[in-house]
């Protein structure tokens, strides 16, 4: 999968849009095209209730006094922010998917396939809606990094609210359609109420995204995780009264309903009846950019599916699903959850100038590097044996489509953290341009893949991801004027390490018999004997400086003078 946004890669059914927001939102940065954040002209601001202690209360570093801006005076604050954040995010992803996953395990056992048939039918018209349903709203206000609730916000929260509005009573009234497309016409009921879905959760994007332009991640975890419990709280009983899908449908609901009430409560604001045309205009033209550019991730996220499924059928498509379990458990799902904090991140950082925010980038491209290849190569080199002992022997033709996804995934890494950059500049117009020559491209080549078998699609990801990932960071270099010298030292070694442990971890197999729980232990810790040498050795401050960013204080101080990188703690 090229490193784009849109939503995770689907393992069966279509991603619960219930699930915390996945979406990455990288930006344009070319000169032409660009986009002026300023929204309007200066107006007043209303104040936003604790606005002053953002920073504080996430990094655990006190209260600010009330009304004082709270923006961080030096690159070390964004970072231990945002090292927070990232932690926050983590535990409500994982927080999340396990309430889900016992919800879905206990309902299995009380309702029948017929019934989650229905509500996955209409979430997957409403997944498809997910990625524009904010019209790239939200993105625009984390990026303005203005302060308070200020009428620009208000006007995005107007406009937000209207969409949501619109999408909830549109799908209402095409209920009878979408019922009979999905061979269901004696639920068109469910259909209409299950679109009571985008009015609840679009009506608190704009308030989330102020939650994330100021960093308070950990307000949000809470949020994400009371979703997910009252959801299971009121499906379950359900299950056991009315039964049918309907309990299913009334979980989610209620879960959305509360979860934007808390967001209104946390961050009031109130709709304006007069929306300025400067104001929409700036507003809608960021969006629609980010909104494009989601799109078109998307859709790259989903057509190797399509053409396996349709080419080559549909046990091919199980196997090619099988091989995409681990590297997206593994790798893809840190990197969600990178996207998740990395705009507001990065443009704090803008906001404290230039310099910090590109420092900050090639800190984040070193660290996802760094992992990314070295779980990608590891997991290349487990494939033969993790496939038939994790999944059985039935899986063993996934076994070369998943070390090919491995390392794709893992190349992809490469260039993720350089996405949001664009939007944190206002310009996301040049990933735009960059994105649907490149979708184009990528269609064209999986069009010819099949022919090749699961092996060609797979290959064709690898061969992608190392094309896009150049072209990229190339665009990287012409926006952001970073030298090509510092994004190569950023990602040598992360490619260092990847082969140190290809070349041990292939030769240790080589020795080992194949399929084999034994081998599969083995090869997994000699990996991660490897992994961990290697990047002491390579690069002990990135090490030291991503410890220092996720313990404690006291803790960090305590690190072996060997880890410790040269300045502390990494901004």
């Amino acid at each position: 999968m090229p490193p784009s946004p849109g939503p995770a890669r689907p393992a069966g059914p279509p991603a619960d849009p219930a699930d915390p927001p996945t979406g990455f939102t990288p930006t344009d940065g070319a000169a032409a095209g660009s986009v002026d954040l300023h929204l309007g002209v200066d107006e007043p601001q209303e104040p936003l209730p604790g606005l002053a202690d953002r920073v504080a209360d996430e990094a655990g570093a006190g209260t600010a006094a009330a009304g004082a801006t709270a923006t961080p005076e030096t690159g070390a604050d964004v970072g231990r922010a945002s090292a927070r954040g990232f932690a926050w995010t983590a535990l409500a992803w994982g927080g999340n998917r396990l309430v889900v996953l016992g919800l879905t395990l206990v309902l299995a056992r009380i309702l029948v396939p017929a019934d989650f048939g229905l509500v996955t039918a209409a979430l997957t018209v409403i997944a498809i809606l997910d990625a524009a349903l904010d019209l790239g709203l939200g993105a625009a206000v984390v990026a303005e990094q203005e302060t308070g609730v200020t009428p620009r916000i208000r006007a995005a929260f107007t406009l937000n609210l209207g969409l949501a509005a619109l999408v909830a009573g549109a799908g209402a009234a095409a209920s009878p359609l979408i019922a009979a497309l999905f061979h269901a016409p004696d639920h068109v009921e469910l259909f209409a109420l299950i679109f009571l879905y985008p009015l609840f959760r679009g009506a608190g994007l704009v308030n989330d995204a102020v939650l994330k332009r100021d960093l308070r991640f950990r307000r949000r975890t809470m949020i994400d995780v009371t979703r997910a419990v009252l959801r299971a709280g009121v499906s379950i009983p359900l299950a056991f009264t009315i039964g049918g899908a309907l309990s299913i449908a009334a979980g989610l609901l209620a879960s959305e309903l509360v979860a934007m009430v808390v967001l209104w409560c946390l961050v009031p604001i109130r709709p304006t009846t007069a929306v300025r045309g400067d104001v929409s205009r700036g507003l809608l033209r960021f969006g629609g950019q980010v909104t494009a550019i989601r799109v078109l991730g998307s859709f790259r996220t989903t057509v190797d599916y399509l053409v396996v499924g349709s080419v080559l059928g549909a046990s091919a498509l199980g196997f090619y699903g099988m091989a995409y379990k681990l590297p997206e458990l593994v790798i893809e799902n840190v990197l969600w959850i990178f996207s998740a904090v990395a705009l507001p991140a990065y443009a704090r950082a803008r906001a404290v100038s230039e310099g910090v925010l590109n420092s900050s980038m090639l800190r984040a491209t070193r660290l996802l590097a760094l992992y990314g290849l070295a779980a990608g190569t590891s997991l290349a080199v487990v494939a033969r044996d993790a496939v038939p002992v994790v999944f059985s022997a039935t899986w063993e033709p996934a076994v070369v489509p998943m070390m090919l996804i491995s390392l794709s995934i893992g190349v992809m890494s490469v260039a993720w953290a350089s996405g949001d950059v664009f939007s944190a500049l206002g310009r996301p117009g040049v990933l735009v341009r960059l994105d649907v020559p490149a979708t184009l491209v990528m269609a064209g080549m999986f069009l010819l893949a099949p022919r090749y078998g699961l092996v060609g699609v797979a290959s064709v990801h690898l061969v992608f991801n190392l094309l896009y990932c150049v072209a990229r960071l190339t665009v990287l270099h012409r926006v952001t004027r970073v030298p090509v010298g510092d994004v190569v030292r950023a990602v040598a070694p992360g490619f260092a390490v990847a082969g140190a442990t290809a070349a041990v971890g292939l030769a240790v197999r080589a020795l080992l018999p194949a399929g084999q729980l034994g081998s599969l232990v083995v090869l997994g810790l000699v990996c991660a004997v490897v992994v961990g040498v290697a990047s002491l050795l390579v690069d002990r401050g990135s090490v030291a400086s991503a410890l220092a960013l996720v313990l404690p204080d006291r803790m960090a101080a305590r690190l072996p003078r060997l880890l410790r990188s040269p300045s502390g703690a990494a901004a």
